[in-house]
């Protein structure tokens, strides 16, 4: 069975949750997707980076806790609506910029900033009604100087299996890609896949079912 270009790579017959409910970021004592933000920090150090651009930040409770451990860090949060207008209340340290991933084509950020930063896009995309255009988004940063962007998102394959067609069991979801469709889904914008691999869902025993990509920009191809 092939994948639907049309349904984001998607196998035919996939039913998405449309609209789905907005996420809001509330600590419920579950630490999710626990290191796909170390390994943000490990490629920021090894590629002498110092900014970390985090799209859909949520409440940006793991971003900030990079930036308290390591106080040289620049931090940029992007969300919108309560997400982020709690981060600009409540937050003494960090950017943080209302964009809805869904319309923004571009941030409000200098070359000089996007050059220092890595990107993270941390179990977001699952969220949108349209998620091209925050993958062209990561493109664009990319092309500007960004050295890499993690990506996760939940693994369907792993979590209900390759049969189940949706919708998601959770209710801020509307899709759930398996590993070879998000990675049909990644390789169709122009960005190189420098990683693809599992990573944990949370710290409380879920086991490997969210799938992490790092991405590089493709030289010599512009995507803005």
């Amino acid at each position: 069975m092939g994948f639907d270009p049309d349904l984001h790579y998607l196998r035919p017959g996939y039913t998405s949750r449309v609209p789905p409910e907005y996420f809001v970021d509330i600590d419920d004592g579950i630490t999710w997707q626990p290191d796909v933000y170390p390994e943000v920090l490990v490629l920021a150090q090894r590629h002498d980076r110092s900014v970390i651009i985090d799209l859909g930040c949520g409440r940006a409770g793991k971003l900030v806790a990079l930036a308290e451990q390591h106080p040289h860090l620049d931090l940029v949060g992007v969300d919108f609506g309560p997400n982020i207008e709690w981060c600009r209340a409540n937050l003494p340290v960090g950017r943080w910029l209302d964009a809805d991933l869904e319309t923004a084509t571009t941030l409000p950020l200098g070359t000089e900033m996007i050059a220092r930063s890595v990107i993270v896009c941390s179990d977001v995309l699952e969220h949108l009604v349209d998620p091209r255009p925050a993958m062209r988004l990561i493109c664009w940063l990319l092309d500007r100087g960004a050295v890499c962007a993690v990506v996760s998102t939940p693994a369907r394959d792993k979590r209900a299996g390759t049969e189940n067609l949706g919708p998601p069991a959770n209710p801020s979801h509307v899709r759930e890609w398996t590993q070879d469709e998000f990675r049909a889904f990644v390789e169709s914008f122009p960005a190189a896949i420098e990683r693809f691999e599992l990573t944990r869902s949370d710290d409380s025993g879920g086991g490997m079912t969210t799938q992490l990509v790092v991405l590089g920009p493709c030289k010599g191809q512009r995507t803005g």
